[in-house]
């Protein structure tokens, strides 16, 4: 198994909230990988990716619902190499037929910690479905006290919900920072939300003067959701994909479709159905015989419900 794969596995290998990423950091030390993966700066090369994409923009004259989240940057240049590199755990937004949930994504930084994931938030997810809640440039600071995560905003016009956010959408921004500090901590400690020294008393409208505590996962999380491969990977002869789900009898189904949207691989593996998400993993996926090209892995809920997606470059 290559370096990367190896970092992903174990960081998803352990049940929220750990993930085991203090000892990740610790005792991992990558080497120059076979395989490219498309990512510098944060950035995924998605190529042709078309997203429905929100972007806030930083001025307290242009805050519109219909414009949450940054769209995706300009391709760049794939990264070979991930020396010094550690996987960090980010939060974004998806659809589901429920309506929003949030769906973890682990980037490749050269730094990690809270501030890391909670700037991470703020920017562009690697898989073109996802989105954020949260413009760019909106965390001024993240620091641990007391057993209280500390986020310091850094405009004062979050306090107030933007024209067209729903009060859903404002109260899984919240959650989507908090589970991603919170991640990123690898503890569910509660989280204040601060503008300059002192606590803000409402973040896009929902109360926040007291320090906020995580909702319970299957409220807001997708029931099902892959941690690798990471979108775009690329992979010769055979790949595993891991993730989390909660499903009737622990039962995720999975699919690889080509371009065209023709299913050339499918199977099922197990996770769990309990109050939380539980780790998934498929048997090795032999693709040595696929023509080189883009393909769509693809798992779902034991009903379908809910899905997620990651494209992977066959060589």
């Amino acid at each position: 198994m290559d370096d990367l794969s190896t970092l992903l596995h174990d960081a998803v290998s352990d049940v929220e909230p750990t993930d085991r990423l203090a000892e990740i950091r610790a005792a991992v030390e990558p080497k120059p990988r076979r395989f490219g993966w498309y990512a510098t700066g944060g950035a995924v090369l998605a190529v042709a990716a078309t997203v429905t994409a929100f972007a806030i923009v930083a001025s307290p004259d242009n805050k519109k619902a219909e414009d949450l989240g940054p769209a995706n940057p300009e391709p760049t240049p794939g990264l070979t190499d991930t020396t010094g590199l550690t996987p960090v755990p980010v939060y974004f937004v998806g659809d589901t037929p429920m309506g929003p949930r949030l769906y973890r994504e682990f980037q490749l930084k050269r730094e990690s910690g809270a501030a890391v994931a909670a700037e991470a938030m703020t920017k562009s997810p690697y898989d073109p479905d996802y989105r954020t809640f949260w413009p760019e440039g909106a965390i001024a600071s993240v620091d641990l006290r007391d057993d209280v995560i500390n986020v310091t905003l850094a405009y004062s016009w979050l306090h107030d919900r933007p024209d067209g956010m729903t009060e859903v959408q404002a109260e899984l921004a919240i959650q989507q920072l908090v589970y991603t500090v919170q991640g990123a901590e690898g503890a569910r400690l509660p989280v204040q939300l601060r503008l300059g020294q002192n606590p803000i008393d409402s973040v896009y409208g929902v109360p926040t003067s007291e320090p906020v505590t995580n909702e319970p996962q299957l409220d807001v999380l997708s029931l099902v959701s892959i941690s690798d491969p990471v979108e775009s990977l690329q992979v010769e002869d055979s790949f595993i994909a891991r993730g989390r789900a909660s499903s009737f009898e622990g039962n995720v189904p999975w699919e690889l479709r080509d371009a065209d949207g023709t299913v050339v691989r499918s199977g099922q593996t197990t996770a769990g159905m309990d109050t939380h998400l539980i780790a998934w993993e498929t048997e090795p996926i032999d693709v040595s015989d696929l023509d080189p090209g883009r393909y769509t892995f693809v798992a779902t809920t034991d009903d379908g419900k809910f899905t997620d997606t990651r494209t992977v470059v066959v060589l």
